[in-house]
């Protein structure tokens, strides 16, 4: 069932923005490439299943965002994992530690929401 997140003109351009659906929370994301669609992600990162939008580091830039607290990298439309665990809290962690942060975790993608804009709403399928 198609829900509504709302006008395209309320999320702002390269600045994610957290909604909730059906009580979780997801990023919607205006990507400045392409300012009229959008990308939907849940906002939880599959390492840990800690917050991609609040922590200590971490962001967004140029359609990749990046967990604050073990520094994985997604591309924010596909969801697909780009750098697993490479440190911790915005810190870079030797090579050899990425096991260990890992934490016996394989790389994973984010969850994505198909997302398209229809007469300037924002609407997610599913």
């Amino acid at each position: 069932m198609p829900t509504s997140l709302g006008l395209l003109t309320d999320f702002a351009v390269d600045e994610p923005t957290q909604v909730t659906i059906d009580g979780d929370a997801y990023l919607v994301v205006r990507r400045s490439q392409s300012p009229d669609e959008v990308c939907v992600v849940r906002d939880r990162c599959p390492h840990a299943g800690l917050s991609l939008s609040r922590g200590p580091r971490g962001g967004y830039d140029n359609g990749v965002i990046t967990c604050p607290w073990h520094n994985s990298s997604f591309d924010v439309c596909s969801g697909q994992n780009l750098d697993w665990t490479p440190g911790f809290a915005g810190l870079k962690a030797p090579t050899w530690s990425r096991r260990l942060i890992a934490m016996g975790k394989s790389p994973a993608p984010l969850t994505v929401l198909p997302a398209s804009v229809r007469d300037g709403e924002v609407i997610v399928d599913g």
